[in-house]
């Protein structure tokens, strides 16, 4: 599944300056936080050193070269050593630059096995959706490029880390096609999430809820509400959820996909003003009632977060069912 979420998480772009600029743009994107593409998980994360000893040169040395001259295919179109190195050298530039990492560290260069094939996985999942987009007919204009570029090299001055965009590029290991064509494909990666990414109104419900520990705490609660008690009131007192029974256990508005599986098909299957029985869920026992149904504009975090889980679930089908051959590995499976 790794090469499949490539896309969407760590593919975008490579580092955080240059992303944080591309997305000066009000267009979405699928990440909070950007980080360098191919970067290791959080678990997996090279450890920073004050004083980078051993730099690029030194983490060159250990790489493993490839043996073959051709990595992957992907429907026929083939990456090569020689594209791969190239990429790789840029990766491993840039991941040096934002972790300040030397790699006379030990816990680094045994990392780096993994980080090759996270590389290869991206190329292939970069050449795979780029094939995706132009039979979609999607593409990239050169004026949109222009655009993204100009607000790029200002946010980069901006941020006052360099002292000019040459000085960029150089500590990134970039060129100036290098910047085009990877705001080429962050600019092709919005237009697919907007034509994969599902809807931005969806069907939506606000709800309240009061959460108990025990299922005769619960049914004490449900008697005080027959007998007319108000549900506010008993949220704050009885609710042991505290990121709502201050609200009178109001939860807001929220889709599918969002809460546990009981809890939703409750929410959503009430009627508005209608009040549940005990809906219990591994959190406890829980009372909800219906203040409202509707479809609805998703709020900023949950669309960027329902986008990109509708995406990537469409580029893994599509992954699957393209011709996909990775034809190396660089880290080697641990003996069981």
């Amino acid at each position: 599944m790794k090469s499949r979420v490539l896309i969407a998480g760590i593919l975008l772009l490579a580092g955080a300056v240059l992303l944080s600029a591309c997305n000066s743009q009000a267009t979405p994107v699928p990440t909070a936080t950007p980080v360098p593409t191919a970067v290791p998980t959080t678990e997996a994360l090279p450890t920073e050193t004050a004083g980078a000893v051993g730099g690029v040169d030194v983490a060159w040395e250990r790489v493993i070269q490839p043996e073959v001259d051709v990595l992957a295919r992907i429907n026929g179109v083939e990456i090569s050593k020689g594209a791969y190195l190239d990429e790789l050298k840029q990766q491993i530039q840039q991941v040096t630059t934002q972790y300040s990492l030397d790699w006379n560290d030990e816990a680094n260069t045994s990392l780096l096995a993994g980080f090759q094939d996270q590389v290869l996985e991206q190329m292939v999942s970069e050449e795979l959706a780029r094939q995706l987009a132009a039979a979609e007919g999607l593409a990239v204009t050169a004026e949109e490029v222009g655009i993204e570029r100009t607000s790029a090299i200002s946010s980069v001055l901006d941020s006052g880390q360099y002292a000019s965009w040459d000085g960029f590029l150089t500590s990134m290991g970039w060129t100036d096609a290098d910047v085009t064509k990877q705001i080429d494909f962050y600019l092709l990666y919005q237009k697919l999430m907007a034509a994969h990414g599902g809807p931005t109104e969806v069907e939506q419900v606000h709800a309240a809820h009061i959460l108990v520990t025990s299922e005769q705490t619960g049914t004490l609660v449900l008697d005080k509400l027959q007998a007319g008690a108000n549900f506010a009131d008993l949220a704050k007192e009885y609710s042991t959820d505290t990121g709502s029974s201050e609200a009178g256990g109001d939860l807001g508005w929220f889709p599918r996909g969002v809460m546990v599986e009981e809890f939703e098909e409750a929410a959503f299957t009430l009627g508005v003003g209608e009040t549940s029985g005990l809906v219990a869920t591994d959190y406890g026992f829980h009372i909800i009632t219906v203040l409202g149904k509707e479809v609805r504009a998703l709020d900023a975090d949950l669309l960027d977060q329902v986008r990109e889980e509708n995406f990537n679930a469409w580029f893994d089908g599509e992954y699957e069912k393209a011709g996909v051959e990775i034809l190396v590995q660089f880290e080697q499976p641990t003996p069981s």
